[in-house]
């Protein structure tokens, strides 16, 4: 063949042909890696980033690293190794979110009260979203509106005292196409617990009512917590005005649940989820990233972004170093749960780091030729760990030790 024939516009395409035919899966790792998005990003928004976003993001780009750490398994039949690497227990990363969402789904099914529950979704309006985004801290004051509301509306009808009921409260800042959007998905008890520790069953819930206590929980805490300016004040009192029916609280379909066993596929598709996952991202050119998200209706629909703007609109959302984006509440909450253990199926023990070493086979992996299982050899540590308890983070769920049912 002559030389001649590979000009740069003929290389370009036959690059272009051999990506279009791998056939890989477009993942946000591959996006911030491509072309050094990332890199440039970092270099002109370095001024405007936080630091979270910084580590956030340099620890999803090493995901899998070997610097991380990893297991090491051999077959004793064939002879064959495998490596188990940590993940990188980034907020942003899809692939450890993903594990660790479906990991902590099934277990929340053990550590609920052993009686029926809804899921809600608590809303604000649009107004209040630039608000909350610019002041982080009122994510935490939101999430306690939440059960201060749930309380107020389970004990209304209650003569003999207050009901406290347990909640689940998470925290999705994010909208679906990616935009300042701070609403809260519930998991909460059909009821709740009176001052002698008995649960008191109500099957219908006045979530109607409910759109009230919530409006006034919100506005008030947030005015106590905000500056006292003219502004805020006055908006608060036009939000009163304007929302006399409330906020809105929107019921999902098929938001009782009943079944325990159902708690671990509703919650991993409703409530637990990154701001947008691999499997959203539908087409990506270099300069341009398209996702597509599903309204309320089952209809779908497609967002095309510039590769920064995208990136902006991902790591506006990490959550501030510490801050809890899953909290419990009520009777769930960690002071008072035990007072209402006869609820409980059974206690719940986190397992440590110090038991997968002791039982070091009892996880291993299966032989990917033969299909038996495989004996364990070593571990190499990565960095050091911030949380000394095997299971709390994100990494830890990609380990065989967490993926067997």
């Amino acid at each position: 063949m002559h030389p001649d024939i590979f000009t740069p516009g003929t290389c370009l395409f036959i690059v272009l042909l051999c990506c279009l035919t791998t056939n890989a899966p477009l993942t946000v790792k591959h996006i911030f890696e491509d072309n050094l998005n990332w890199a440039a990003f970092h270099l002109a928004e370095k001024d405007n980033l936080r630091d979270i976003e910084i580590n956030e993001v340099n620890k999803m780009l090493s995901c899998k690293d070997e610097s991380r750490g990893f297991f090491t398994y051999e077959c004793e039949h064939c002879g064959i190794t495998k490596t188990v690497h940590f993940g990188c227990n980034s907020r942003i990363c899809t692939n450890c979110g993903k594990n660790h969402t479906d990991k902590w789904a099934k277990s929340l099914g053990n550590a609920l009260f052993n009686v029926p529950h809804r899921h809600a979704v608590l809303t604000i309006p649009a107004a209040l979203w630039p608000i909350v985004g610019s002041n982080r801290f009122l994510h935490k004051v939101l999430m306690d509106a939440a059960i201060a509301a749930i309380n107020d509306t389970i004990s209304y009808k209650h003569r003999n005292g207050r009901l406290t009921a347990g909640a689940i409260v998470v925290l999705h800042p994010f909208s679906k196409r990616m935009g300042n959007n701070s609403h809260l998905h519930v998991l909460v008890t059909e009821g709740g617990f009176d001052k002698c520790g008995r649960f008191i069953h109500q099957k219908i819930i006045p979530f109607k009512a409910m759109r009230k206590t919530w409006q006034y929980q919100v506005l008030t805490q947030f005015k106590a917590a905000l500056p006292k300016t003219r502004v805020f004040a006055l908006l608060i009192d036009q939000l009163f005005k304007k929302y006399r029916k409330g906020f809105v609280v929107y019921l999902p379909k098929e938001s009782r649940i009943t079944n325990k066993r159902r708690i671990a596929r509703y919650v991993a598709r409703y409530i637990r989820h990154p701001a947008v996952a691999n499997t959203r991202l539908h087409r990506y050119d270099g300069k341009t990233v398209t996702f597509w998200y599903k309204d309320h209706e089952g209809k779908k629909h497609f967002v095309t972004m510039e590769v920064r703007e995208f990136i902006r609109a991902l790591i506006q959302h990490i959550p501030d170093r510490n801050f809890k984006m899953i909290r419990h509440y009520g009777a769930y909450s960690r002071r008072t749960k035990s007072k209402y253990s006869g609820y409980l199926q059974r206690s719940i023990r986190q397992v440590t780091f110090e038991d997968f070493i002791t039982k070091v086979n009892k996880w291993a992996p299966k032989c990917p030729k033969c299909g038996r299982k495989m004996t364990f050899v070593c571990y190499e540590k990565g960095p050091p760990s911030e949380n000394k308890v095997f299971g709390c983070k994100i990494s830890d769920w990609n380990h065989p030790l967490l993926s067997c049912s």
